[in-house]
């Protein structure tokens, strides 16, 4: 018996090795050169699972031109790793297309049907889809609305956490309590999550969104657990726990959409007119607008994260953003409020926007995928067969040294700042690759620094432990997203600053006034 096992695991071996090498035939002389793995047809998965984005870096290193092709069963991946080649892949946006991937997340986080499922697929629905997104997020009156509810949401969440450490310090006093050492805490993760939800909800839907119901919340971040499983289109959710989670976030979308608030940004009601005029039903709709927070929320939360994570845990470098902050973006009004100009927050304060694109260059590990529409040669020498996949891993580009010089693989706070050490465009893809860049990448952005200014200027926050801030803390690789979650939420003690306590306003400015993004 056990001379028919060995064979058996011998005779699999063999047929691997040679299934690899068969296909290996099929490749074109043309095509980029491609990697063998050690282990036939998933040894790049299992490099992919083992190393993380740290994989593509290995495989870069080894190679000389830039691009090369993993084999993953009978499909081929292709994977640009140079920056040069990016603006020839711009060029040929037709044929190397991104629209093939909505259809995917429309079939696979929205549950379209057949019938949806091949709206998607025609000639316009995506394209048209795709465009109203973009347009409705540009800068103009219809951005500034969504801008202003978003940020007094940030604000309030701000305040709501100032108002809880000051209650648990009046308790302690009435109750002549020993003061809980280091202060009010928080699990950090969980609270980022609440804010970046709650201030993002208020600028999209309105201020009566889904997500005011704390179950519908948590219900959206228990199926942001399973996004993975169901994106891969295996039953990895055996249990079926993010589909019940999921079905929530429906339902609540249909209530919403049955009585949609005057004040729906202008975001939520193109995408409705669109897919409704492409001859979506109204059930398929609603279903596709309970997507809209994964592309809202999954990423800005991460973000916001790290960039906190970043700034508090350099005590010089938050000393000189508070200074920054103090002398260009906060107004001291004469009754002793304080009013934060989001004018200047944007143009006025580089250091914390190097900050937090520095935390995007160094934390970013998406891959920007493009489908192969039909053979297209690259750079005049590359040849991608139609039906295969282009990715452009964004990771192994931003810690390239020939691009960010010998402290590539470092966190350098004035990155951003300073002239000689400046990149952008094609150089940092956090926002993707163009041309389909974020289109909500302004939104974002400007909700990000208004959150980490806020915090900055009003609380000291430090690890609750009492020790030091974790350099390397573990990621969540679970998540499709292009930043990742660590993979332990952090305890954070917040210590309120005296001299900054008091009522606080937002003075918004208008969209027009830009966050100069390295990426556009």
């Amino acid at each position: 018996m056990f001379h028919l096992v060995v064979y058996a695991a011998a005779g699999l071996v063999f047929l691997a090795y040679a299934a690899e090498y068969v296909l290996t035939l099929r490749n074109h002389r043309d095509e980029p050169l491609r990697l063998r793995s050690k282990v036939p047809l998933i040894g790049h998965i299992l490099g992919l699972i083992r190393s993380g984005p740290s994989y593509h870096n290995k495989l870069r290193d080894a190679t000389e031109g830039g691009i090369y092709t993993l084999g993953i069963f009978h499909f081929k991946l292709y994977t640009s790793v140079s920056v040069r080649l990016l603006p020839a892949i711009q060029r040929q946006s037709r044929t190397l297309s991104f629209l093939p991937m909505l259809q995917h997340v429309a079939r696979r986080w929205g549950d379209a049907s057949d019938e949806t499922n091949d709206i998607f697929g025609g000639p316009h629905c995506a394209s048209d889809f795709s465009r109203a997104m973009r347009l409705s997020l540009a800068p103009g009156p219809h951005l500034d609305e969504q801008n202003e509810r978003m940020g007094n949401q940030a604000l309030f969440d701000v305040h709501t956490l100032m108002d809880q450490v000051v209650q648990q310090q009046q308790r302690q006093q009435k109750q002549q309590q020993q003061k809980q050492q280091g202060g009010f805490r928080i699990r950090f993760l969980q609270w980022a999550r609440h804010v970046v939800t709650q201030a993002s909800s208020c600028g999209v839907y309105g201020t009566r969104h889904p997500f005011l119901d704390a179950e519908v919340e948590n219900a959206f971040w228990q199926w942001h657990a399973h996004l993975s499983a169901h994106i891969s289109g295996l039953n990895f959710d055996v249990l079926g726990e993010g589909y019940a989670a999921r079905q929530k976030v429906f339902d609540a979308h249909t209530k919403y959409c049955q009585d949609m608030p005057p004040d729906a940004s202008m975001l939520f009601q193109e995408r409705w007119r669109v897919l409704r005029e492409a001859g979506i039903s109204e059930t398929d709709c609603i279903k596709q607008q309970a997507t809209l927070p994964i592309g809202m929320l999954s990423n800005t939360v991460p973000t916001f994260y790290w960039t906190v994570w970043e700034l508090f845990s350099r005590e010089e470098t938050l000393s000189q953003v508070r200074d920054e902050l103090e002398q260009q973006a906060v107004v001291k009004l004469e009754d002793g409020c304080f009013a934060l100009d989001v004018a200047a927050l944007k143009a006025q304060c580089p250091l914390l926007l190097s900050v937090f694109q520095e935390t995007q260059r160094v934390r970013h590990i998406h891959a920007a995928i493009r489908k192969v529409m039909q053979d297209t040669l690259l750079d005049g020498k590359y040849l991608l067969k139609a039906g295969n996949y282009l990715q452009m891993p964004g990771n192994a580009i931003h810690s390239h040294e020939k691009i960010w010089g010998p402290t590539a693989s470092q966190f350098d706070s004035r990155r951003f700042v300073d002239v000689d050490k400046q990149r952008g465009g094609s150089d940092f893809l956090a926002w993707g690759a163009p041309p389909h860049l974020c289109p909500a990448r302004q939104f974002a952005a400007t909700e990000i620094v208004i959150l980490v200014a806020l915090l900055a200027m009003r609380v000291d926050l430090r690890p609750a432990s009492g020790g030091t801030w974790e350099k390397d803390p573990a990621l969540d690789f679970n998540d499709p997203i292009t930043v990742l979650n660590p993979r332990k939420d952090v305890e954070l003690a917040v210590v309120p600053r005296p001299q900054w306590a008091g009522k606080w306003t937002l003075r918004m400015s208008q969209s027009t006034v830009r966050v100069p993004l390295a990426s556009g």
